[in-house]
């Protein structure tokens, strides 16, 4: 039986679509019809319903479906202990938040330079829903972001959770002792991009308390950091990419009572039979992401 029919077929049971399964596998939609019919007479049932508006499973195709996901599931994973890695090459196309930037990007390079030294990554940093919508459109091959995503076909695989505290310049007259939401709305509130994940857990974090009218204003995490540096307003940032700027006293941790939310990493990929690398280098980053935090303290990254 055809690996690459049994995939089509699972990407047309998770659209609904022929046509947006034919995108999503890169190929025409008359190559998925002509899949999806072989399948349909080798088997000898019918896999799906079709009218002018919808395409859905029928009962056995629902059945198929379960057995297909694990036959190209275990294809892949077979594929994947059993390849030489000298014999993977091309490039992979990664996209990543600021957060992984600043911890275990470099070593991660590093270990997937020594492993696959005829692979190029091709990295493109950028907030979680701009790379989630990238890897669904085929424009990149991984995403190092925050997580899960709920999306068709697309693998969530946890890497590693980072406190987040607030900072703040000494420079800037925050009161010491404990503090509550409130005394921390008092000032200018810097925090990541509107259409990020990590925005809207800024903005939830004060409203929980009541508090909807702040001074807010975005920037990416290299920015947040410069800016907050500089004494232009507080911000929670994961207390891991500012170690040396809270060592050398440039930042100090504020001591609020409310704690802010943590951040999940997570390594995502959409998991095609043909594309071994992906898998393999998220399992590289859960390694990373694994080793730079056991090297911290527990109460900034487990």
């Amino acid at each position: 039986m055809n690996l690459k029919f049994l995939e089509t077929f699972i990407w047309v049971a998770r659209l609904k679509s022929f046509s947006l399964a034919a995108e999503r596998l890169n190929t025409t939609q008359a190559a998925v019809s002509h899949r999806i019919a072989t399948l349909e007479r080798e088997l000898g049932i019918r896999l799906f319903e079709r009218d002018s508006r919808d395409v859905r499973l029928t009962p056995l195709g629902i059945d198929a479906r379960e057995h297909a996901e694990r036959i190209v599931r275990l294809a892949a994973d077979f594929r994947r202990r059993m390849i030489n890695p000298a014999s993977l090459t091309g490039t992979v196309r990664i996209g990543v938040i600021d957060t992984v930037v600043y911890s275990w990007l470099p070593t991660l390079i590093e270990r997937v330079r020594e492993a696959y030294p005829d692979v190029v990554l091709e990295l493109n940093a950028a907030i979680t829903p701009e790379i989630s919508e990238d890897i669904l459109d085929g424009r990149l091959d991984l995403g190092l972001m925050n997580g899960p995503v709920d999306a068709p076909g697309l693998v969530n695989r946890q890497l590693c959770t980072f406190a987040c505290q607030w900072v703040a310049s000494p420079a800037l007259a925050v009161p010491d002792g404990p503090l509550e939401i409130e005394d921390v709305a008092r000032f200018p509130i810097l925090s990541f991009p509107t259409s990020s994940s990590r925005h809207g857990s800024v903005v939830g974090y004060f409203q929980r308390s009541g508090i909807e009218n702040i001074r807010l204003h975005t920037a990416s995490l290299a920015t947040l950091i410069r800016l907050t540096t500089d004494g232009v307003g507080l911000a929670a940032i994961p207390t891991v990419t500012i170690e040396r700027e809270i060592a050398s006293g440039a930042l100090r941790i504020l001591p609020v009572r409310t704690e802010f939310p943590a951040i999940s990493l997570y390594a995502m990929y959409l998991e095609m039979e043909d594309r071994p690398l992906p898998p393999l280098i998220a399992q590289m980053a859960a390694d990373c992401a694994t080793a730079f935090c056991a090297s911290r303290d527990p109460a900034d990254a487990w």
